[in-house]
């Protein structure tokens, strides 16, 4: 504790110290590409001194500034600015590097694989860590300044992708060879993620309004909701193949339709069952901490219940009740990767024939676009629930 608060009195930043210490480790000691001969053939990692001395320069640079900026007093608000464009430039410093090396390293030989390794993961990594411990101590009416930085290097990374700056990594030439497949494969992936999130919110909903209303469907609801969601995905996907196979040999209609033991059937009814309870218990909680005064006035005003439902608790709930929506969206596009697996599609097959093949390009190609798919729509609803929260609401939460 004594020391806790010794370093507060000598003005040290201990979080940008630490990440500006672990920059400098990165970017000395870790290697930052992996060249191979070919697409699956072991390589030879090489340190970002070695291929491109300049960036590894203006790397070291940057978090020696951010190091000296920790350990120098100064005011909070200059630190935490400075600390900021810091933990943006190493990102961006980093992607540009890899643009030239890989580059200049494969240059136009299609058979060979430049692989970022883990020096340019790891920057990344703390890049986005420092910017998100220094930006929060910006000042909150400076907020478009966090926004403009939050996003450059998102802005970055999808213009050089555009303009062919970064094709000679090796993922992007795994995407040039796998683009027919990959873009229906993306497409699959959405469409199993959401169906799963609109029919968990359909069914959603109605349990958590139910269970407000009814002690026993609250019971039985939640009890078989909450046993489902501690099942792994992989095993419901299993559980689901022998009753939907044998409906589908029992009723033909089932079969034409294209329900059957695998493929998106199962697939969407596994995912459908995991979105329902986060919605349906933010919809039940929602619902159960409206003040009873506001419904006894809305019944003194003549409001039948399904009026109560719709001009008042709705309204009141809509915020917890897409907070829910929220954590079952992502969690859909995480697990629809394992739909791969029963023959649903998605983008999970480019992850388990990586894997099958030893092919860390492929697995990467599988993986990036699900990760930039979860946040995306993390963003997408935690701006929509903002939104809709009235704004004494928001303003206490702030």
């Amino acid at each position: 504790m004594g020391e806790r608060r010794t370093a507060r009195a000598a003005g040290i930043d201990v979080p940008t110290l630490c990440f500006a210490v672990a920059g400098i480790a990165a970017a000395a000691a870790l290697p930052f590409v992996r060249v191979r001969p070919n697409r699956i053939a072991d390589g030879v990692s090489r340190l970002l001194a070695e291929v491109d001395p300049a960036a590894a320069a203006v790397l070291l640079a940057l978090w020696g500034i951010a190091g000296i900026a920790a350990i120098v007093r100064m005011a909070e608000g200059v630190r935490a600015k400075l600390a900021t464009l810091v933990s943006v430039g190493a990102p961006i410093c980093v992607i540009v590097a890899a643009g030239i090396v890989t580059g200049r390293i494969a240059g136009t030989a299609p058979i060979i694989r430049v692989s970022l390794s883990a020096g340019f993961w790891a920057t990344a990594i703390l890049g986005y860590a420092s910017f998100f411990a220094a930006s929060r101590k910006i000042a909150l009416e400076e907020g478009l300044i966090r926004r403009v930085l939050g996003f450059s290097v998102p802005v970055l990374i999808g213009a050089l992708l555009f303009s062919g700056f970064l094709d000679a990594v090796s993922v992007m030439r795994e995407w040039a060879v796998q683009k027919t497949v990959f873009l229906a494969e993306t497409t699959t992936h959405l469409i199993l993620a959401g169906s799963a999130v609109l029919a968990g919110c359909l069914l959603g909903l109605l349990i958590g309004v139910l269970s407000v209303r009814h002690l026993l469907v609250r019971r039985i609801a939640f009890f078989v909701l909450n046993i489902v969601q501690t099942i792994p995905s992989l095993a419901l996907f299993g559980l689901l193949i022998f009753p939907l196979a044998a409906l589908s040999r029992r009723f033909p209609l089932l079969h034409e339709w294209g329900i059957s033991g695998i493929g998106r059937a199962p697939a969407i009814l596994a995912l459908s069952f995991y979105a329902m309870l986060p919605i349906a218990r933010n919809t039940f909680t929602a619902l159960a901490q409206i003040p009873e005064s506001l419904r006894d006035a809305g019944r003194g005003m003549g409001m039948t219940r399904r009026q109560l439902l719709a001009r008042v608790e709705v309204p009141l709930a809509l915020p917890l009740i897409l907070a829910g929506v929220r954590t079952a969206a992502v969690q859909a596009v995480g697990n629809t990767v394992v739909a791969a697996l029963i023959g649903a599609g998605g983008l999970g097959i480019f992850i388990f024939q990586g894997l099958g093949q030893y092919a860390a390009d492929m697995i990467l190609l599988g993986t990036l676009p699900v990760i930039a798919m979860a946040v995306i729509v993390d963003m997408l609803m935690g701006g929509l629930v903002r939104l809709l929260t009235p704004k004494p609401l928001r303003e206490a939460a702030a």
